[in-house]
């Protein structure tokens, strides 16, 4: 057969050789394009052809079922005024010409339309004009996307984060009043020792630290003055943290007040919190525990009384003989924390101190800081720092203290609830 002969002439004299090849071809070529209508068919994309004066002459299944036909058959000749609303059928159509016009491809479009139903939608839209062999214009080729499924996920997740935005500028409202009212439980200023003597000649001063992980803490302390020479400072570190911890710590202060009566015998204190903060515990169901010291302080007698409840054991800082110590419990162990116990029993010790001594009471979250290399400030590290300032007074111990503890930690800062007090005996008492 000639290279010049028209295959797509049949009617043409062959041979019979000719002939074959021919039928062949034309089976090819049915079978090829079977199999590309399958294909465009499976495509999760609407796939459409128009002419140049916009009509359909070629689309997939899922553009007719998208358009509500029931196949090809029913769609092509027809255009998109015979679909969609005039507007949105004129917006489209405005945007066919354009592509057209300039040649210049729309690439996944996202636009909004109303469906032959009066039902809204979304497609995602991609249209390039389509040439023949010899670069004329013939028509336009469009691919779409019903996205309506993802912009109404997407717009209920946008409203959804509003709703939750909203909730959280609640939360964050309630956490800041609650932060107002935890700092309002703690002591605002410190009694004066005696009574009568201006803030400048108190026998005891105080100096503390106090800072939550969170907004707010279970952190807690409260300092008494029982009488012009005696005052009592107790401290509190509640299991966990924030909001739950900081119910429990407004808790315990209301029982501290209420517990005042047994103020004067560290050990009969801690025992009628116990008492309180157990029952109350069990009614509500939680597990939760406290830890707690409370410490006598008499002027008057250059005297230390204290009991502990499973609490970090305070330092006595001797300035006039340059040392530190631990305060001693004289063989006797520390009691067990608060709440777990209903009968658990706490000892009172006792110990000398002297003008110019403070006294450091703070929770684990001072000493309990991983450093960059994973090791902790432990207790011991804790003890050697209070020992390089034993000459400074409450004030500046506390700052020192805290800038070293935080310049050690990995983060620069503290991770827990944190409570430093600092009892400073400016002078003793003698009536």
């Amino acid at each position: 057969m000639k290279d010049d002969q028209d295959w797509t002439r049949p009617d043409q004299l062959m041979t019979e050789k000719e002939l074959s090849e021919y039928r062949q071809r034309a089976e090819r070529l049915a079978f090829e394009n079977k199999m590309l209508r399958v294909v465009l068919d499976s495509m999760p994309d609407n796939v459409s052809i128009k002419d140049l004066k916009g009509r359909y002459i070629f689309d997939n299944s899922g553009h007719a079922r998208f358009l509500g036909a029931k196949d090809s058959s029913e769609v092509v000749g027809k255009t998109l005024f015979d679909f969609f609303p005039a507007e949105s059928a004129a917006k489209f159509h405005a945007e066919d010409l354009r592509v057209l016009r300039s040649g210049e491809p729309v690439v996944q479009s996202v636009d909004e339309a109303i469906d032959g139903a009066g039902n809204k939608v979304w497609i995602a839209v991609t249209k390039m004009s389509l040439r023949d062999e010899k670069g004329e214009l013939i028509g336009l080729v469009s691919t779409t996307r019903d996205i309506t499924a993802r912009k109404n996920a997407e717009e209920q997740l946008a409203r959804y984060a509003e709703e939750l935005r909203e909730k959280n500028a609640q939360l964050e409202e309630d956490l800041e009043t609650a932060r107002e009212l935890q700092n309002a439980l703690l002591p605002q200023q410190y009694p004066i020792f005696p009574s009568s003597a201006s803030p400048a000649a108190s026998a005891l001063r105080f100096r503390h630290f106090f800072r939550p992980s969170s907004g707010v803490g279970g952190d807690f302390f409260h300092v008494f003055q029982l009488s012009d020479s005696v005052a009592g400072v107790f401290i509190c570190d509640v299991m966990g943290h924030g909001v739950r911890a900081a119910l429990v710590a407004a808790i315990l202060r209301a029982l501290v007040e209420e517990a005042r009566l047994q103020a004067t015998e560290p050990s009969r204190f801690l025992q009628e919190l116990n008492r309180g903060i157990f029952h109350i515990l069990r009614h509500t169901g939680l597990t939760m525990f406290v830890s707690a010291c409370y410490v006598l302080a008499d002027v008057d007698r250059g005297e230390l009384r204290y009991a502990n409840a499973g609490h970090p054991v305070p330092l006595c800082v001797h300035r006039a003989q340059g040392s530190v110590e631990p305060l001693s419990f004289r063989g006797s162990k520390p009691g067990q924390v608060l709440g777990i116990f209903d009968d658990a029993q706490y000892n009172s010790s006792s110990c000398k101190v002297s003008a110019g001594d403070t006294l450091l009471l703070f929770t684990d979250g001072l000493f309990e800081v991983e450093g960059a290399d994973g090791q902790y400030f432990d207790q011991a590290l804790l003890l050697r720092a209070v020992s390089r300032r034993t000459g400074l007074c409450a004030d500046e111990l506390c700052k020192q203290l805290v800038t070293e503890v935080q310049e050690f930690a990995a983060t620069k800062d503290f991770t827990d609830d944190v409570c430093l007090i600092a009892m400073e005996i400016d002078h003793l008492i003698k009536n």
